[in-house]
């Protein structure tokens, strides 16, 4: 009976440190939807097309967190996966696509 306790308390331990933290961070485009072709808005050069948010909530989760104004579509431009933690306002960890060197190029 003791050595079940043991081996669970150990097993449970064990879980706890082998556990590792992870998130996704997603880069959305916030864009204003196009006019209806009879709606006589005419368009705003001064306000800018689209913004870009970087943020752990995908296009669906951000809208019920951040305001959005009903004619504003969010799409889904990038992911990745990080590793750790996000408390204390920690800046998300930079996107490993950017960081690819290129490759040269093999041809002459």
């Amino acid at each position: 009976m003791k050595y079940r306790v043991f081996l669970s308390a150990f097993l449970i331990l064990f879980a706890i440190s082998a556990a590792q933290a992870e998130y996704r961070v997603f880069i959305l485009k916030i864009s204003k939807k196009p006019p209806a072709a009879n709606a006589g808005v005419e368009a705003n050069a001064d306000l800018p097309a689209f913004r870009l948010v970087t943020s752990t909530l995908d296009p669906e989760q951000y809208r019920y967190y951040y305001p959005v104004a009903p004619d504003e579509e969010i799409t889904y431009i990038d992911t990745w996966r990080c590793y750790g933690r996000t408390d204390n306002f920690q800046p998300f960890c930079p996107n490993p696509k950017d960081q690819i060197a290129p490759e040269a190029n093999p041809a002459p």
